[in-house]
């Protein structure tokens, strides 16, 4: 949708969204204002903290005034992204997302590292900047590096950074400052395709196409979706340093279906699932009732540190001996588990059903597998996410939301399964006689 956007605009776009981010990192460090919309005075303020009595582990849990920074992200922020990616697409989000240009800014003011080769023929020496090898161990395993690092960034959100500001003001800038180290030692979009735990959930809610992604193998553009592409006085021109194979930037269809039949990315999608559902299913372990969640009050959670080693389960009307630290990773640990050989099950009874159809594709099989694993994904996300927030609103308002985000995700099913590697090589091969 944004692949025809100059780049000048979008470095402009991803720029006020950096900012805007940083902003809010500041005030997680000092924000004397908001706590203001949270006291008890604040009677006709739905967060006013008069209004949210809540028991956890069969206490009430007492809720001071508190800044509204860790809610806003966590609570407004966050639950947009997916709805976004979906509709999107993976261009669009490539070409917006403020933690790209992070790793671009090295790139853009000369401080990228490069390597020096000399031309046999001319003898001149041409810099060009360093690529990670597509043999190396992190080329051949970043599904899984990257779902690691989403892995351990869920469970410190859990632990501490839901509601400890300084801590998520930290892991927020560390993040940033990742990036830009990425962008400083290699080039491309290394840090997206190699690093960022951001891109498994943009890769399981795009691939093989938001609903309003474009289609380069149609219109054959001279910068395609969201290729790397420099701005210049006469225009864009393209960029592309060869970081990745099959670069999902260049053309998103062809890079999924090149890479379908990946073990790994079943293996993750399936694992996803779970992390999804272990993630909201431990606020009510933990605190033995849903209005723990559904109040928000675990992005401002007094004495979070504290609790680390006080238990972590609270399960038939008492709390059990297991630490938090402990009880948090070893839920997502077996709902990603459990996901896992569920979703390789039912993936052999579609094999199974499919071969008594006549309909042996392989690819075909993974991949409305992995749609339809995308598509639970998301509207299991969407029972939770944003919910704290939503549940203020007016109820007319809650039921819009919930349609929108119904509808949406079914388009997008109807739209991604309808698609197959066959019908894209005959519209490629016709676009290229036409």
């Amino acid at each position: 949708m944004l692949s025809s956007v100059p780049e000048r605009k979008m470095l402009y776009v991803r720029s006020l969204l950096l900012m805007a981010w940083l902003t809010l990192i500041m005030s997680l460090f000092w924000d004397p204002y908001s706590a203001g919309l949270t006291g008890p005075v604040k009677e006709t303020s739905p967060l006013s903290v008069a209004h949210h009595a809540v028991i956890v582990q069969g206490v009430e849990l007492r809720v001071e005034p508190y800044a509204l920074g860790t809610r806003v992200f966590w609570t407004i922020v966050i639950p947009i992204i997916p709805l976004f990616l979906i509709v999107f697409g993976h261009e669009a989000w490539r070409r917006v997302c403020p933690l790209s240009l992070a790793s671009q800014i090295p790139g853009l003011v000369g401080l990228q590292r490069y390597s020096r080769k000399v031309d046999r023929r001319t003898g001149a020496i041409r810099k060009t900047p360093q690529v990670i090898s597509r043999q190396s161990w992190l080329a051949r395993n970043s599904w899984y590096v990257q779902f690691g690092l989403l892995f351990i960034g869920i469970v410190a959100r859990i632990l501490v950074i839901n509601a400890d500001r300084k801590a998520m003001a930290i892991a927020s800038l560390s993040i940033i400052s990742a990036a830009f180290v990425t962008g400083f030692l290699w080039g491309g979009k290394t840090w997206c395709n190699y690093f960022c735990p951001a891109n498994i959930v943009q890769k399981i809610y795009t691939e093989p196409g938001g609903i309003l992604e474009s289609h380069p193998h149609h219109l054959r553009p001279k910068l395609p979706q969201s290729m790397c592409r420099k701005a210049t006085a006469d225009g864009d021109i393209g960029a592309c340093v060869g970081c990745v194979a099959n670069c999902g930037d260049i053309d998103l269809q062809r890079a999924y279906w090149s890479d379908v039949l990946d073990p790994q990315r079943r293996n993750v999608y399936y694992m996803f699932f779970g992390l999804i559902i272990g993630f909201y299913e431990y606020y009510y372990l933990y605190a033995g009732s849903w209005d723990y969640y559904f109040s928000g009050v675990w992005t401002h959670e007094e004495g979070i540190w504290e609790k680390l080693l006080k238990p972590g389960f609270y399960l038939f009307g008492q709390a059990w001996p297991m630490p938090k630290v402990c009880a948090a990773p070893l839920t997502l640990v077996i709902t990603c588990t459990l996901s896992l050989v569920l979703g390789r099950t039912l993936e052999k009874l579609h094999r199974r059903w499919r071969s008594r159809d006549n309909s042996k594709s392989e690819i075909l099989t993974i991949h409305h597998c992995l749609t339809v694993a995308s598509w639970s994904s998301f509207n299991c996300f969407y029972v939770f996410g944003g919910q704290p927030n939503i549940i203020l609103l007016p109820e007319l308002a809650g039921r819009v939301i919930d349609i929108i985000i119904v509808v949406s995700s079914t388009i997008w099913l109807y739209l991604v399964v309808h698609q197959n590697p066959c019908r894209y090589q005959h519209e490629s091969r016709t676009r290229t006689a036409r």
